[in-house]
């Protein structure tokens, strides 16, 4: 034991001097390899206390720049490493607002990290705002948007029924009065059967702007909702077939001008796509394909030109149909109207039905040829022939003597009378053999 002794105490400056030395190197070693550094993180704040403003009348609200924070931890490399921003808490205890008359109300913070002492954590922000508002409601219709989602390539959405559809949300009065319309967002990506599709509830602004995913969980509430979420919104949607190629028959009133004619109605475009359901688009079939189109504003009546108008296709189209994707909303009406050529016939009048002539009577012209003139267009008025037509006159009710009767005409499609036509024509009694027998023996005697 003294040879020990006396062997610590010889020379024991230099020792001390040793041991002094690797403690400088072991603490140089350690800030090379392990320094002390900071970092920084974001964290969401939690508010603890929440009843002690709410009060069923009452609520708190956050802006979002103010629901999280910046926290500066100081620790080895080695220690921060291992740190996440779910490992750091940061409380707004709303026990200790100090001054609870002030707009906003300030709100002290306080941050806490496993193995990170309360003197290594810096904070970008002490304390922070909140607005307390009175507690509003508002009732929304829920509208349904596909986004840039779309079923097969056959396929269209046709309906969508929602359910609910209405939501009752609640909130700071300030942030219900922003809220204007909530749309159940669904994904329809290559759907080929009527399905059932869970919605994402989304609420816009009166500017169309996203409500935060942030302030609807943090500071509004949904009637109906499980354990204060957003409420379950379900979209079942029923998928319409397209069918393209459907031609368009358009219905027109009155008529040209006296020596016009209408020569054809086009549409432009020729054709549409639309899309329907399974009835309507058996319908269409039925119909060969035509939708049979009658606005009751387009009218020829007095035309000596052309006629044009424009239609707006989804006002017109057969229930449970619809236009197409990129399709023309609008289809534009020719009414193409000419002017008749007419063309001089002549009748034999031998071929003149006679109808209701007395029995005791015959009838006489006083012409061979009954002149007529006949209007038409094309090659319909350039082919026909006397032989295309049919003269007949009414005798009913005539006696013997001379009288002048309108002539009646058949003639084939397209072909019409210039102006009315009249002949004159001699009625006379029938002289039977007897008589003309007395009327011999008679000149005889005398």
């Amino acid at each position: 034991m003294k040879k020990i002794l006396g062997s610590f105490r010889n020379n024991i400056g230099l020792k001390l001097i040793s041991i002094l030395v690797a403690i400088v190197i072991w603490y140089m070693v350690v800030d090379i390899n392990d320094p002390v550094e900071t970092a920084t993180y974001t964290v969401k704040v939690t508010v603890e206390n929440e009843a002690y403003i709410a009060n069923g009348k009452q609520i708190y609200h956050i802006d979002d720049a103010n629901k999280t924070v910046g926290v500066t931890l100081k620790a080895n490399r080695s220690t921060l490493k291992n740190i996440k921003e779910d490992n750091i808490t940061v409380t707004a205890d709303l026990t200790q607002i100090v001054d609870m008359d002030r707009d906003p109300v300030m709100v002290p913070l306080t941050a806490a990290c496993k193995s990170i002492p309360a003197s290594n954590i810096t904070l970008s922000k002490t304390a922070i705002p909140i607005t307390i508002e009175t507690i509003a409601s508002k009732s929304l219709a829920v509208a349904v948007d596909t986004g840039e989602s779309m079923p097969s390539e056959e396929y269209e959405v046709g309906r969508m029924t929602v359910s609910p559809d209405q939501i009752v949300v609640k909130g700071p009065e300030s942030i219900i009065n922003q809220i204007d319309s909530a749309v159940a967002q669904i994904d329809v990506t290559g759907m080929t059967i009527d399905s059932t599709r869970t919605a994402k509830l989304i609420l816009l602004d009166k500017n169309q702007n996203e409500i935060s995913e942030d302030t609807i969980s943090d500071d509004l509430t949904f009637e109906g909702a499980v354990d204060g979420g957003t409420p379950n919104i379900t979209v079942y949607v029923e998928l319409w077939r397209r069918r393209s190629d459907v031609k368009m028959e358009i219905a027109y009133s009155g008529e040209p001008a006296s020596g016009y004619y209408v020569a054809g109605v086009a549409t432009t475009p020729e054709t549409i796509t639309v899309v329907g359901n399974t009835e309507a688009l058996q319908n269409l079939t039925l119909d060969a394909n035509t939708i049979h189109i009658d606005t009751g504003t387009i009218s020829v009546e007095g035309a000596t030109d052309n006629v044009t108008a424009v239609i707006e296709l989804a006002e017109v189209l057969p229930p449970n149909t619809r236009l197409a994707r990129n399709t023309a909303e609008e289809a534009t009406v020719t009414i193409t109207i000419l002017s008749d050529q007419t063309k001089e016939l002549s009748l034999d009048v031998d071929t003149i039905q006679v109808e209701n002539l007395n029995p005791n009577l015959t009838v006489s012209y006083g012409q061979a040829e009954l002149p007529i003139r006949v209007r038409g267009y094309g090659s319909v008025i350039e082919n026909v022939t006397e032989e295309d037509i049919t003269a007949s006159i009414d005798l009913k009710g005539q006696t013997t003597g001379e009288v002048t009767v309108p002539v009646m005409f058949t003639m084939p499609s397209g072909v019409s009378l210039d102006e009315e036509v009249t002949i004159d024509v001699s009625l006379k009694e029938i002289v039977t053999q007897e008589a003309s027998s007395e009327d011999t023996g008679e000149q005889e005697e005398d």
